[in-house]
């Protein structure tokens, strides 16, 4: 292999290992647990703290349990450094996650500075988690919740949700759920 061969081969490697972060998030803030499992590795472990650690299985399931207290969840991805060898690779994802939890009479903001420390395996052509780690550098809580819609630039707009009603399913044609979709 020439040199700007490996070099073109490392760009698809990096830029699928991207995607599979970006989709993630959508998967993840949507409620998509079909194209969730499909982004890992049926023998992938996931450590989320004392939320879930273990399988990713375990995880997958702590997510569905979770799902009716959350009124919104966003995953952001920052800055992403991958090492990629062979069909083995490495990432360091910078993430800032919000989510708004339901707590009875009113709603809780968590926000969260941190990073997805992953192993992704190259397995059928196709890159997935085998082994994701959870780091927080920091968080704030607001209890209650801060949102408010009433400025003219909110005010009207589409409420998203975790569910097959957010506008995104209707709007889009190609970003479509997976068929499964919890």
């Amino acid at each position: 292999m020439t040199h700007t061969d490996a070099l073109v081969q490392e760009m698809i490697d990096e830029h699928q290992l991207r995607k599979l972060a970006h989709r993630y998030c959508r998967a993840v803030d949507r409620g998509d647990f079909a194209a969730l499992r499909g982004l890992y590795h049926p023998d992938a472990a996931d450590a989320h703290g004392s939320f879930s650690s273990g399988p990713v299985g375990d995880f997958i399931d702590q997510m569905v349990a979770a799902r009716p207290y959350l009124r919104s969840m966003q995953h952001h991805v920052t800055t992403a450094n991958f090492a990629v060898d062979g069909d083995v690779a490495e990432g360091e994802i910078y993430t800032i996650a919000t989510h708004t939890f339901m707590a009875g009479d009113h709603d809780v903001d968590v926000v969260v500075g941190g990073r997805y420390l992953d192993r992704y395996e190259k397995r059928d052509a196709t890159w997935r988690i085998a082994e994701r780690a959870i780091v927080t550098d920091w968080a704030q809580v607001h209890d209650p919740s801060i949102r408010d819609l009433r400025h003219p630039v909110t005010r009207d707009t589409p409420a998203g949700s975790m569910a097959a009603d957010d506008p995104s399913f209707e709007f889009f044609s190609l970003l479509r759920p997976s068929p499964q979709h919890d």
